[in-house]
């Protein structure tokens, strides 16, 4: 004789499975997601910002314009261009008291440069401040990567001169974009694997992507479920992006973020394969264990012209841009005036 089922028992095992399911998902999110919110999103330029980030809009706008114009399309590969370019950046990181270290590697039967600068720290520690400076097919990436090496020489130009605790690293990589990005031909990536044979340790790694494309109150933030949950949608905030397993990390580094401004600036702890994550330079040092998060305007969420035609500097607003990479450079120098250890080890 057959057992008859209760139906309301079935429907109710069934309830408390899709809540548990529910919320697993919204603690997964929460995890993910769930990070202090630093700063006020939709607020205006101040009113004295001609006089205070003038000098530095003018700086980016000029090393912009001269990647875009002067240089063109950045290939890695050996031409009078790659080598003006590479000579610039080289100059940069002398001009601010670095050692040069170049470094070559194979990608076939190509060969590819990328541009190094170590600067030895009076204390404990290493930590590697880094972006990619090639384009991607016939785009002059504007936004795509020239932001990012702008920011990166402007940090350079507020160390020069400047003590430091850690040992800083400063790199512009060669290979970040496709057809490299995530795989083993990536500068980042083949950079990292020869610093680690040779035994170099590097403590925490503080990566730049686009870096451009900032609009307050226009709610022009175009995110991908389940990340438009979470994300404000003006544009005018830095996403900052670390490893699943760097939560505490990335609250680190959003705290030292907030004391260098009052810009707003969103976290995010996932895997680096997630649909609407941007996933590029930091993703070699979250394989290999080393805390390390990626600051970007969130990319394509925002930046529909991103690695396109369109992608030109013409349209970028380099006031509002320099407002971030000001923020940028406040936050390093305030965590290289302390030694680097076992904090940052424990938040990776």
């Amino acid at each position: 004789m057959q057992s008859r089922r209760n139906p309301t028992k079935t429907k109710i095992k069934s309830l408390v499975v899709v809540l548990g399911l529910a919320g697993g998902s919204f603690g997964l999110f929460r995890y993910m997601s769930g990070f202090p919110e630093p700063g006020r999103v939709g607020q205006p330029l101040p009113t004295d910002y001609e006089n205070v980030h003038r000098e530095v809009a003018e700086r980016v706008e000029r090393d912009v314009l001269w990647l875009c114009e002067d240089i063109g399309r950045r290939s890695s590969r050996f031409s009078v261009r790659a080598v003006q370019l590479r000579e610039t950046l080289e100059q940069s990181i002398l001009d601010a008291g670095f050692k040069l270290e170049s470094h070559t590697y194979k990608a076939g039967t190509n060969t590819f440069y990328n541009t190094v600068g170590v600067r030895e720290g009076r204390g404990r520690g290493t930590i590697l401040i880094g972006t990619h400076y090639d384009s991607y097919s016939k785009s002059l990436c504007a936004n795509a990567t020239a932001t990012g090496v702008a920011t990166v020489m402007e940090t350079l130009r507020a160390l020069r001169n400047e003590p430091t605790e850690p040992t800083v690293i400063v790199a512009f990589f060669g290979t970040g974009e496709a057809p490299h990005t995530g795989r083993e031909t990536m500068g980042a990536q083949r950079w990292l694997d020869d610093q680690l044979k040779e035994g170099r340790q590097i403590d925490a790694a503080y990566l730049v992507g686009s870096f451009g494309c900032f609009r307050p109150g226009e709610g022009g933030q175009n995110s991908a479920f389940p990340w438009y949950l979470s994300h404000p949608a003006s544009s005018d905030w830095v996403g900052v992006y670390g490893a699943f397993l760097g939560r505490s990390f990335v609250t680190e580094t959003l705290a030292a973020w907030a004391e260098a401004t009052d810009l707003p600036a969103r976290g995010f702890a996932t895997p680096g394969w997630m649909l609407g994550v941007p996933a590029y330079d930091q993703i070699p040092f979250q394989k290999a264990g080393i805390p390390a998060v990626l600051f970007s305007d969130t990319g394509e969420n925002r930046d529909a012209s991103l690695r396109t035609q369109f992608d030109i500097p013409y349209v970028i607003d380099f006031k509002e841009m320099a407002r971030r990479v000001e923020g940028f450079t406040g936050m390093i120098k305030n965590i290289t005036k302390s030694s680097v250890g076992a904090s940052v080890v424990a938040a990776g």
